[in-house]
C-alpha cells in the first residue's frame, strides 16, 4: 500500500495544519463518516473530543479537538514514493527546473532570464537511486516504508536520511523504513510525532548501524527518550533540541557510547539535571544553549580539584543562558579536558569591553583553547594571565598575600574568588607594587615606558617612549617608520620582557592586537629589524 488510509492513530495533513486521528465514525445528528482529530497547534481545534454531551475521544489539551471530513485530511504517501517524486528521473531537458520562474530583478524591475546550466545531468545522476548516499525527504508527507522492500531493492546504499516534519506515527513506522537501510548511519526524524515503542528492544535490529539521531520540536521528555534508547545500541551523537525536557536521569545500561549531546532549548531544572550525564566516558561534546542555566556547580569538588565528572568533555556550549556570576567560570576550571567553550549572550558578557572579558574567562580556564570559536594562542594566554594578575594584585595584598612567600597567606575568600591565582603567581611571579597601581580598564590605557633598540645600529643607544598599552602594533610601526626611515611593510618587531634577563623574543604577529595584548610592560625593550 503506497498510501494509507484513515485508521485510528494515524496522522494527517490538512490546509497545512498537521495532527492525529482519535476517532473515526458517524457523529449525530449529522450523516457519513468524520473524523475526530487533535491538531499539534492546540489554536486550530474547538474542543476537548465532546460534542452536544457525547465525548468520542480525548483531547491532551482543552481545545485541540475538532471533527473533519475525510475528504479534508491527506495522509501521505509511502517513503519509497516520495523517493521516487524527490530523486526520480524527469522526462525533461530542463531536469525538472521551471524556466519561466528562474530570473533575477534588476533595476526599474526589470526581469532578467536565468539558465541553469547542468540541470539535467545532475537530475540524472540523482536518479541513480542506488547511487545515493544522502537523502533528504523533508515535508514529503511519508507516513511509512511502503509495500514490499522497494527501498532495499533500489535505494541500498543511503547512509544519511532526512525524513523530518512527515506523517510518520510510530517508532514501528520508522523501523520498517530503516531495517531497509542497512548502511544508514545519520538519521533525522525530527517533528514527527511518535506513539512509543511497546518493546523497544524488539526494534534494535533495525537501527544497529546508527550513529546520529536527530530528535527535534517532538515533545519528548528525558525519560521517554531513555526509554526508547534500547533501540539505538551504537548511538554516538545525539539531537535532542526543543523539547519537553526539565530533568535528566542517569542512563546506566544505555547511551554508553554517546560522544555528543545537544540538549538545546529545553527548559531544564539547573545544572544539578546536567550532572547526571557526568558518567558518560565518552561523552565529548555538551551543548545546553538556551535552557535557563543560571549557574554551574560541582558541589562535590573543591576549587582545586578536578571533578570526576565528565572525564572526556572537550567542548561545552552553554550560549544564550542566564550566567551572571565569574564563579561558573571558577567551577568549570574543575573539568580535566575542557578545551573549547562558547559562552556567548549571557549577561555576564553584556558588557562593551569584550576583550577584557575574553582575558578574564581565558584566565580562570587554564585548559582553555578555544573560546567563542577564536583559537585562544600562547600569546594570548600568556598577555590575559599577566593583565589577570595585576587587576586584583591589590585585592591579593590586601587579603593577605604577599610577594615574599614565607607570608603569602590570602583568605580563603580571595582563594574561592580567584582559585588560579596562587598557580599564575608559580607561573610568572607575584606582582610587583608598581604594577598593582593601575586597576583593571585603566591598566591597559595607561601609559608604558619602554625602549625601542635595532641591533643593527649597536652604536646607537636605545630609545625611550611612553606609549599607551592601548596602542596597536600596526600604529607602533608607523612610529619605527619615522624613526628609522624604513617602509612599514619590511619592518619585523619583537620586544624582549625585563622579567627574564637574557630571555627569548616574542614577537609581534598581529598588526591589530594592542601592545597590551602582548602583555608588554614598563620596562620592556621593542626590537626593530627589517628584511
Amino acid at each position: 500500500m503506497d498510501r494509507r488510509e484513515q485508521s485510528i492513530g494515524s496522522r494527517f495533513v490538512s490546509d497545512g495544519r498537521y495532527g492525529t486521528v482519535l476517532y473515526v465514525g458517524e457523529v449525530p445528528p449529522t450523516k457519513g463518516t468524520w473524523l475526530g482529530v487533535e491538531w499539534d497547534d492546540p489554536s486550530r481545534g474547538k474542543h476537548d473530543g465532546s460534542h452536544e454531551g457525547v465525548r468520542y475521544f480525548n483531547t491532551s489539551h482543552p481545545t485541540s479537538g475538532s471533527f473533519i471530513r475525510p475528504k479534508k485530511a491527506e495522509f501521505g504517501v509511502s517513503c519509497y514514493i516520495a523517493l521516487c517524486e524527490r530523486y526520480g528521473m524527469v522526462d525533461d531537458q530542463h531536469g525538472g527546473i521551471i524556466q519561466e520562474e528562474m530570473f533575477v530583478k534588476g533595476g526599474r524591475n526589470q526581469l532578467t532570464t536565468v539558465e541553469v546550466v547542468g540541470a539535467k545531468s545532475v537530475n540524472e545522476q540523482q536518479s541513480q537511486l542506488d547511487q545515493l548516499n544522502t537523502v533528504a525527504l523533508r515535508g514529503m508527507n511519508i507516513f511509512g516504508c511502503g509495500p514490499g522492500n522497494q527501498l532495499e531493492r533500489n535505494a541500498p546504499n543511503i547512509t544519511e536520511l532526512d525524513v523530518s516534519q512527515n506523517l510518520l506515527s510510530s517508532w514501528e513506522d520508522v523501523a520498517n523504513i530503516t531495517k531497509q537501510l542497512p548502511n544508514l548511519e545519520t538519521l533525522n526524524i525530527s517533528e514527527n510525532k511518535l506513539r512509543l515503542p511497546t518493546d523497544p528492544v524488539t526494534l534494535q535490529s533495525s537501527f544497529k548501524r546508527l550513529k546520529n539521531l536527530y530528535l527535534v520540536r517532538m515533545g519528548l521528555t528525558w525519560d521517554q527518550i531513555l526509554l526508547c534508547s534500547s533501540m539505538w545500541p551504537h548511538i554516538a551523537q545525539l539531537h535532542v533540541c526543543f523539547n519537553n525536557i526539565t530533568t535528566i536521569a542517569q542512563p546506566t545500561e544505555t547511551l554508553q557510547d554517546l560522544e555528543m549531546l545537544n540538549f538545546e532549548g529545553n527548559g531544564i531544572h539547573g545544572w544539578d539535571e546536567i550532572q547526571h550525564l557526568g558518567n558518560l566516558q565518552r561523552l565529548t561534546t555538551l551543548i545546553v544553549n538556551d535552557i535557563g542555566l543560571v549557574d554551574i556547580k560541582f558541589c562535590d569538588t573543591r576549587l582545586s580539584e578536578k571533578t570526576p565528572l565528565f572525564p572526556a568533555l572537550k567542548a561545552l556550549s552553554l550560549t544564550k543562558n542566564k550566567i551572571a556570576e565569574w564563579s561558573s567560570f571558577n567551577e568549570l576550571n574543575k573539568l580535566r579536558s575542557l578545551e573549547e567553550l562558547r559562552i556567548k549572550l549571557n549577561p555576564l558578557f553584556d558588557h562593551p569591553d569584550q576583550e577584557t572579558l575574553r582575558q578574564l574567562v581565558v584566565s580562570r580556564l587554564g585548559t582553555l583553547k578555544m573560546l567563542n570559536g577564536s583559537e585562544v594562542t600562547a600569546k594570548e594566554r600568556k598577555g590575559s594571565e599577566y593583565d589577570y594578575l595585576k587587576k586584583y594584585g591589590q585585592n591579593w595584598m590586601k587579603a593577605g598575600g604577599n610577594q615574599d612567600q614565607e607570608k603569602n597567606k590570602p583568605s580563603q575568600e580571595f582563594i574561592e574568588e580567584h582559585p588560579r591565582y596562587e598557580e599564575l603567581i608559580k607561573k610568572y611571579g607575584a606582582p610587583e607594587d608598581s604594577e598593582m597601581k593601575q586597576q583593571s580598564s585603566a591598566l591597559k590605557h595607561a601609559l608604558i615606558s619602554i625602549f625601542i633598540d635595532c641591533p643593527y645600529f649597536p652604536d646607537k643607544a636605545p630609545m625611550s617612549k611612553k606609549l599607551p598599552g592601548s596602542m596597536t602594533i600596526q600604529k607602533l610601526k608607523n612610529l619605527v617608520q619615522r624613526l628609522y626611515k624604513v617602509d612599514v611593510a619590511e619592518l619585523r618587531l619583537s620586544y624582549t620582557s625585563t622579567r627574564k634577563k637574557n630571555g627569548p623574543e616574542f614577537e609581534f604577529d598581529n598588526d591589530l592586537r594592542q601592545l597590551s595584548y602582548f602583555a608588554v610592560e614598563s620596562g620592556d625593550t621593542i626590537v626593530v629589524r627589517w628584511t
